[in-house]
């Protein structure tokens, strides 16, 4: 991914700018690890969510128009924005840094692989999710919106994009719950030791595989079941295994994501398929 040049420092200052307020202070060394943390582990939960949208595409036969990967993000936006809270807010505030992050950090152009890719630019997946977001409630957005400095032209047809993936969604999603039977979900966790270690513990520790678990057994009935693991894979990824129904989270990814906010230089991080 190529740096943008004479902006890098401005849209560094913004992505400061888009982290929590508590940043405007300095941290403790207790208060940066727990943050590097949850960032790690918001990013981490947004790709399971992404890659929870690939099971239902497979498993519901759900329809897709335009590439999946771009339909994938859009239902893990829809599905933290549904959830209301403020814990969801911050997670996909998270995500979009991360994503705008590794646009900055890794490499320094682009070449033909990144065009023809089946995923978006990383940093247009950051714009996605902040575009889906205003456009859900301009009021509540705005703010992080104006600081990813989105021109007000583009705010103003955010809400479209928003009602288009709201609409579609739940269209396709209705009478698709687990009123009347739970979706069968199992979590497993690879014990390791060395260095991966503490990437992992803090991986299980966060709880964003039973989030994800308890979002599939709460909202979807599936007749297959469906297993969440993670473990060390020899790569930073996650994907989702339409053989055996399996959401893979490998524990690169985690370490990564914590490496990516301390401004380290990790491997690539690779979104599964």
């Amino acid at each position: 991914m190529r740096f943008w040049g004479p902006g890098l420092a401005v849209v560094m200052s913004l992505l400061l700018m888009v982290g929590s307020a508590a940043q405007a202070q300095p941290l403790s060394e207790a208060e940066r690890r727990a943050r590097v943390i949850e960032f790690a582990a918001n990013n981490s939960l947004f790709v399971l969510y992404h890659e929870m949208a690939h099971l239902l595409v497979h498993q519901l036969g759900l329809p897709v128009l335009g590439r999946e990967e771009d339909a994938a993000d859009n239902m893990a936006t829809w599905t933290l924005l549904n959830q209301g809270t403020p814990h969801a807010e911050a997670v996909l505030a998270d995500a979009a840094r991360g994503w705008l992050l590794s646009g900055l950090v890794y490499g320094a152009k682009l070449d033909d692989t990144d065009f023809y890719d089946n995923h978006s630019l990383d940093r247009q997946r950051a714009f996605g999710i902040v575009c889906l977001m205003v456009g859900s409630d301009a009021r509540a957005f705005a703010p992080i919106a104006n600081a990813y400095a989105i021109d007000p032209g583009r705010q103003s047809t955010c809400p479209d994009d928003y009602r288009l993936v709201n609409r579609s969604l739940s269209k396709l999603l209705a009478g698709r719950d687990g009123k009347k039977s739970k979706t069968q979900v199992t979590v497993s966790y690879q014990t390791i030791s060395g260095r991966l270690k503490g990437a992992a513990d803090a991986f299980k520790d966060s709880g964003v595989f039973e989030q994800v678990a308890d979002e599939l057994r709460g909202h979807y009935s599936l007749s297959k079941p469906v297993q969440l693991n993670a473990k060390r894979c020899g790569e930073a990824n996650a994907f989702y295994d339409p053989q055996t129904h399996e959401i893979i989270f490998c524990y690169e990814m985690m370490q990564d994501y914590m490496q990516l906010y301390t401004s380290q230089k990790p491997g690539k991080a690779v979104p599964g398929p």
